[in-house]
């Protein structure tokens, strides 16, 4: 269908978006038609591909004023082959998004699956907040998505975001200085792109770029969109507005600012647009870089440009040049963001996963990673919601109880009070305090510290140092350490299970537990083995890399149930894909998780796993506040879900 209307299609995108009509001819339009053939191969082979696996439901997915079709389309098309139906909200007077609706409907087979709501951004929260969505896919500013965070917080709604526009690109001396040169006018000022470029060229070469770069500037044609001749298009007001301000903002920063020609102060068009000598610590140097603007600056060394590449909260794309190989592998190694191209910059294919991180966001699309976006494990309970009328979620986990759980404590402690793991070692708690806890018959069965906001600070403190070590871990090593943590286990086997029964678990089902966690600690050491990267050929120039790597510092919050097992199955996989970890216990009985950390400070590295005990809804509330935490697990109570995502946001 969309063959049979390209021409209507690719005329309406101009004639809306204001972009280059050869852009979208040429590339848009053919892309989106591979997108098609693609997932419906996917979709075809996926009983056999994606077994256990199941669609989420109905997908809303949300477009900000600048979107693309072809945006849409890399998200409609793998929620649509996998089964999921899709209710898209765009931005008014968005004609093409309407045009592919109506083109869906007249297949007839399945009127439905492909919704169009256009209005307001205000309605965005209005369809995540439906009670039949179950995922929503939201595209746009960085604000926006975290006012949206905060919306979905407790909701029981998943959450993909694709944040920002800006990219990345980093030339060494050792480019083709040409080659980049054209690699530069591609990302930025091709049309394709939606936002701003961040340029680093190395010292040795900045006064030949920049001549060069400015040269060709000046041979960019810009004009109306529907005329095949030109390489801009016109974005509109806002985007020209937007532009204008951040280029003010820079000269008043002490920015240089060339600009190829001039244009009148009340024309659609903006000039391509090149800013450098902007100080480092300057808000501009930090700010998102809009369209059609690059701001480059200049770094004597690789190790330096590195910092400056990761010194930004976005994650989204990037592209290295350099003529030797090596370089520019270590170098996209280092870069912190999802994608990295290496002599080219913004090849796409559906194929290939792409992506962001940090700020940019951590939806995928492309691949096969894509289709998992809107996929759930077989036989998963539908996610409800939880807000409760009466909890003030302001004050939610602010303090510990002033009154601690309490049994009748007759005699002495069993056994002497466990301090809190951190940094490979038991110690006392900020707070100087324990809390005492109970077996099944209200009997005293020993002491856990009470940990508070100073210990989970001491405690990621300890993750970070431990972090680049285990990660330089090769995947066998890891794998051992995991092996030797399960012979522990089975060591202990009569000790965890007598603990287990103390808690009113039978002595047969305690065994039990204790045997399939033993067994989850060995699956898991023979996966961190398995585990490589992989490389894919696709219709790219050249082969396509997949690395996967790491989270970070990975905050974990066990359920009360299954005390041993739960805390084993989600420790095991964060350990076996390289992060290290801040882990709160069971809330009812966390002695078991301690018992396990006795083994831990003798066989692995201090600091990768830290056990903070106490208040878990305090817990969870320092965890879910704390900057420097990557992700967070969160498997307590149901009244602080929300507090534990909202903070996500920040």
């Amino acid at each position: 269908m969309i063959q049979k209307h390209q021409r209507l299609l690719w005329t309406l995108e101009s004639l809306v978006t204001g972009r280059a009509i050869r852009e979208v001819r040429d590339g848009d339009v053919p892309l989106a038609q591979q997108l098609l053939q693609y997932h419906a191969v996917q979709a075809h082979t996926q009983e056999e591909a994606l077994a256990g696996w199941e669609p989420m439901g109905v997908i809303g997915l949300i477009l900000p004023p600048t979107f693309s079709f072809l945006e849409m389309m890399w998200r409609i098309c793998p929620a649509l082959a996998v089964g999921c139906t899709v209710v898209a909200l765009v931005p008014p007077a968005s004609p093409t998004p309407l045009l592919l609706a109506q083109l869906a409907g007249e297949l007839g087979s399945f009127p439905g699956i492909l919704n169009v709501i256009s209005g307001p951004a205000s309605l965005g929260p209005v369809l995540a907040s439906q009670p039949g969505v179950q995922k929503v896919a939201f595209c746009g500013a960085v604000e926006e998505g975290r006012v949206l965070r905060r919306t979905l917080a407790g909701k029981g709604t998943e959450l993909g975001l694709a944040l920002g526009t800006e990219s990345l690109l980093l030339m060494m001396d050792t480019a083709d200085v040409d080659s980049a040169v054209e690699g530069i006018v591609d990302a930025a000022w091709s049309d394709r792109s939606q936002g701003g470029l961040r340029l680093l060229i190395q010292e040795s070469v900045w006064d030949e770029t920049m001549r060069r770069l400015q040269a060709r500037m000046g041979r960019l044609r810009s004009g109306r969109g529907l005329d095949g001749a030109v390489d801009m298009g016109a974005r509109g007001t806002a985007a020209c507005d937007l532009a204008q301000h951040y280029v003010h903002e820079a000269q008043s920063q002490g920015a240089q600012v060339f600009q190829a020609g001039s244009v009148p102060s009340d024309s659609p068009f903006y000039p391509p647009t090149l800013v450098s000598d902007l100080p480092p610590a300057s808000p501009c140097a930090q700010a998102e870089v809009p369209w059609p603007l690059v701001v480059a600056f200049p770094f004597r060394t690789a190790k330096e440009s590195l910092a400056m590449a990761n010194g930004t909260p976005r994650g989204g794309s990037a592209s290295v040049w350099s003529e030797r190989l090596g370089q520019v592998l270590e170098l996209a190694y280092g870069l912190q963001v999802g994608t990295v191209w290496i002599n080219a910059h913004g090849l796409r294919d559906p194929a290939v996963p792409t992506g962001g991180c940090k700020e940019s966001g951590s939806s995928w699309h492309g691949g096969p990673d894509g289709l998992y976006e809107y996929l759930r494990p077989s036989g998963t309970p539908a996610r409800l919601p939880y807000l409760s009328e009466n909890l003030n979620y302001d004050t939610f986990g602010l303090a510990v109880p002033s009154t601690l759980p309490a049994g009748p404590e007759i005699g002495p402690s069993p056994a002497l009070p466990y301090g809190l793991f951190v940094g490979g070692h038991f110690q006392a708690p900020g707070t100087r305090s324990s809390r005492s806890i109970q077996d099944s018959d209200g009997n005293l069965h020993g002491y856990v510290a009470e940990g508070g906001a100073k210990d989970i600070r001491s405690a990621v403190e300890a993750a970070h140092q431990a972090a680049p070590g285990w990660v330089g871990q090769s995947p066998g090593a890891r794998a051992a350490l995991l092996w030797a943590l399960a012979a522990a286990l089975k060591r202990r086997e009569l000790t965890l299970a007598s603990r287990l029964e103390r808690q009113g678990v039978e002595l047969k089902a305690a065994k039990a537990e204790v045997e399939l966690s033993v067994r989850r600690l060995r699956a898991w050491g023979a996966r961190a083995q398995a585990q490589g990267h992989s490389l894919q050929v696709s219709g790219l120039r050249g082969p396509v890399l997949r690395l996967r790597e790491p989270l970070g510092v990975l905050a974990i919050v066990c359920p009360d149930e299954w005390p041993l097992l739960a805390f084993v199955s989600l420790l095991a996989p964060a350990l076996a894909h390289g992060n290290t970890v801040v882990l709160v216990p069971s809330r009812s009985c966390p002695l078991l998780a301690l018992e396990v950390c006795q083994d831990m400070a003798t066989l692995f590295p201090a600091g990768l796993v830290n056990v903070v005990t106490g208040d878990q809804d305090h817990l969870t509330r320092c965890l879910a506040l704390h900057q420097d935490i990557q992700a967070l697990w969160y498997f307590g109570s149901a009244q602080a879900q929300s507090p534990a995502k909202a903070p996500s946001a920040a």
